[in-house]
């Protein structure tokens, strides 16, 4: 059996997973994906992962298949997802990874429950400053319309496509679906990346075993250098001429990484 979903049940609603069969004695991997896409973004990853870990890559709420919350949530609130599931799972410790937007969650997320997290691994944290958080705040992915005439559905790929240019039609079509699927007001965990002070959150604490991962043709590559200086006792691992989604494009690869950053 390949990836398969399932749903995990919150106060707000339901949480959907995708994970892949392996065994129970192996330790729980929770994923959170960058927004607004989905946990779909590792249907190619998660085969790979079976051998050294029970994944479960979630759709962060009111993406993908996750039920949306019902009010404004900040950064601590989609943490809480990755707490949720391993409860439900009776996971009394696992281990965490996040791309971008979920990268920040997965800190918080370890940083609520340390003793809990075995391994986090943070691949392209998002360190902004307090001027480029405000500004983004201010004019970052605004709302699209929806038309009758079908512009939103250009509007949406016109977006897919200057942020990455040189993505290829079948991923391209598949973040559209994700856009469509978050509806109109897709930024809302942006926002509260915006809103959240990450260096101010992480003072004073003690991280447990942290990876972070980045990629020399990232879009948010630059903050790399931000991330490694603000975890000095992190491991780094730079991927040569990786983007993005290197995950999907090289899921064997990229797995291989992850076993490393998994063990002791």
């Amino acid at each position: 059996m390949g990836v398969r979903r399932m749903f995990f049940d919150a106060p707000w609603g339901q949480i959907q997973a995708r994970t892949v069969a392996a065994s129970a004695d192996l330790p729980v991997l929770i994923l959170l994906h960058q927004s607004p896409l989905s946990a779909r973004n590792y249907d190619a990853l998660l085969p790979h992962l079976s051998s050294f870990c029970r994944p479960y890559a979630l759709d962060t709420p009111g993406y993908g298949g996750s039920d949306a919350p019902p009010n404004t949530w900040e950064v601590c609130d989609y943490a809480a997802i990755a707490w949720h599931v391993a409860d439900a799972l009776t996971a009394s410790r696992i281990a965490i990874f996040g791309r971008a937007t979920g990268a920040v969650f997965a800190l918080d997320a370890a940083l609520q429950a340390p003793l809990r997290v075995l391994s986090l691994v943070l691949h392209g944290v998002p360190v902004y400053t307090a001027e480029e958080r405000a500004q983004r705040l201010a004019n970052f992915a605004p709302s699209y319309v929806l038309d009758a005439s079908g512009a939103h559905l250009a509007w949406i790929w016109a977006r897919i496509r200057g942020e990455y240019p040189h993505l290829e039609p079948e991923l391209a079509t598949r973040f559209a679906a994700d856009y469509l699927a978050a509806g109109p007001d897709f930024a809302k965990p942006y926002r509260a990346i915006f809103r959240h002070d990450l260096p101010a959150r992480v003072r004073g604490h003690t991280l447990p075993p942290t990876t972070l991962i980045g990629g020399t043709a990232d879009r948010i590559g630059f903050m790399h250098p931000r991330a490694c200086a603000l975890f000095a006792d992190a491991r780094a691992e730079l991927i040569e001429g990786a983007d993005d989604f290197v995950a999907e494009r090289a899921p064997a690869e990229f797995a291989a990484l992850l076993k490393r950053a998994l063990s002791p």
